[in-house]
């Protein structure tokens, strides 16, 4: 590149970075696009109610109680199922040794 190519360039290159002015409004539509979006507030009104807040900690308390009372009735249903089969483990051991005592007296009262 000879030297007048370079001027050239140089004079290109300085009137395409030359400092201009904006345009008006320009400083306003920049901020605007950089100004996070704000959410629509969620309508949450009703749950500054207290009345509502005492409503719902009641709903909560009694669904807690009442999950509790059924597993205790599910705990108790289940105890009491493994009793009843243990009684009925231990009827048929003792019907088994009955029948082997009365064998064992038959045997004997023939002889």
């Amino acid at each position: 590149m000879d030297h007048r190519q370079e001027d050239q360039f140089e004079y290109q290159l300085k009137s395409a970075l030359h400092r201009q002015e904006p345009p008006n409004g320009f400083t306003v539509r920049v901020l605007a696009r950089l100004e996070p979006a704000r959410p629509e507030p969620w309508p949450q009104p009703w749950l500054h109610l207290p009345s509502l807040r005492w409503a719902l900690a009641c709903a909560l308390g009694i669904a807690v109680f009442a999950g509790g009372w059924m597993f205790q009735q599910e705990r108790r249903r289940a105890e009491g199922e493994a009793a009843r089969q243990q009684v009925m483990l231990a009827l048929r051991i003792t019907g088994a040794k009955m029948q082997l005592a009365e064998a064992r007296v038959r045997h004997l009262s023939e002889r």
